[in-house]
């Protein structure tokens, strides 16, 4: 029961964040993520309290909607591993950008609570910006999905 609990924590986790994005929710963006964080999102890369600024920062964008599709969790402990599928649509100024890929992250249980300790976004397609700046995925075992990252 305890790793269904946690499995179940973890995805309201990936949700909450995603909605906070969705709607610019600096103070709860910045909440699913550990005080030592780093997320990998192409051509953002930083702290999870930075990530927040930048996702609420509107000359960036003035738009955001997240899909979610499953996601897959290993708990080991207080730490887990979780790779969730993404459709990602938004409006940066004048232009419509979409994407889709998945979300692999690292997490670590903090006083009783579930945080995002590091975030990387693997796009099966970008988001309009630089694939070059982004996790590469792979059909294979030495997709960035079966390592255990903890870190950058």
């Amino acid at each position: 029961m305890d790793d269904w609990a946690d499995k179940c924590a973890l995805a309201e986790l990936v949700a909450v964040l995603s909605s906070a994005m969705d709607r610019a929710d600096r103070e709860r963006i910045a909440a699913c993520y550990a005080e030592e964080s780093f997320d990998d999102h192409g051509s953002f890369k930083g702290s999870g309290r930075e990530f927040a600024d930048f996702m609420c920062d509107q000359d960036v964008l003035q738009a955001v909607h997240h899909l979610l599709g499953q996601s897959v969790f290993e708990v080991d402990g207080d730490e887990a591993w979780g790779e969730t599928f993404w459709v990602f649509h938004g409006r940066a100024g004048s232009h419509e950008v979409s994407g889709y890929g998945r979300y692999v992250d690292h997490f670590r249980r903090i006083d009783s609570v579930w945080k995002l300790v590091y975030r990387r976004v693997v796009p099966d397609k970008t988001p309009g910006d630089d694939p070059s700046t982004y996790w590469q995925a792979s059909r294979d075992r030495s997709d960035p999905a079966y390592d255990r990252r903890r870190r950058p």
